[in-house]
């Protein structure tokens, strides 16, 4: 099977509390057959789990990674399903972690997005699925934020892989920016950043990676599969 680590101890835990900066890991809980379902055809429930594990891990270890360089950024995991003690004894405690809340992904990722910035951090919020996320990526997104209200990195399935907001952006229009997007379709890049042109919104764009979503994308994931 495909592996980023050998094991989840490899992974670098770290988390230092700021009030300057956040990153929001957006993730899931593992439970075989509602994480990765769309590769179940192709890997197993259970294959499709662990692929799930796997990249979850290997994205953890990039964000602390880049924590570990700077003491002015903070971590928290946002998790959807599972309870707090099952993501503390698959990730650890030295994390600190938030069940997602709203009746769909936009609402979703709007609260986790607001938890950062009524608490005046500039916020960026990274999905599980892209193996290309690294140190270079969160730098550059997080130091975007001192001139733009917006900052996104879009995915070739026409999704994005991450999407942070300054500070200072008013709530409602943060918001406003998540509703009545068609989450799950090639659309939703587009459409978000038809939503920040109507809404005034500054939007600086990052370069666009592949995320791990079908069959198909598993070709991305050879090189970190299969490394030198």
């Amino acid at each position: 099977m495909l592996s980023f680590v050998d094991n989840q101890e490899q992974v670098l835990h770290f988390f230092m509390p700021s009030l300057q900066k956040l990153v929001i890991l957006f993730t899931r809980a593992p439970h075989p057959g509602r994480c990765k379902s769309r590769l179940i055809p192709a890997l197993g429930v259970e294959g499709a789990l662990k692929l799930h594990q796997q990249l979850v891990l290997h994205i953890l270890s990039a964000v602390c990674k880049f924590l570990s360089k700077t003491n002015q950024v903070s971590l928290i995991i946002f998790f959807h399903g599972g309870s707090m003690q099952q993501m503390q004894k698959w990730l650890g405690k030295e994390y600190s972690y938030h069940q997602q809340q709203g009746n769909d992904l936009g609402e979703r990722m709007a609260t986790a997005l607001l938890h950062g910035i009524q608490n005046g951090r500039d916020t960026v919020l990274i999905g599980s699925d892209c193996p290309d996320i690294d140190r270079n990526i969160l730098d550059n997104s997080l130091n975007s934020l001192t001139e733009a209200a917006i900052v996104i990195g879009p995915a070739h399935d026409g999704g994005y892989y991450l999407i942070g907001v300054a500070a200072g952006t008013d709530h409602a229009l943060c918001q406003q920016l998540f509703e009545d997007i068609h989450w799950g379709s090639n659309q939703v890049f587009s459409q978000t950043m038809e939503r920040a042109k109507s809404l005034g919104l500054k939007t600086h764009i990052l370069k666009t990676l592949h995320d791990i979503d079908t069959e198909d994308d598993l070709r991305h994931f050879h090189h970190y599969s299969n490394p030198e």
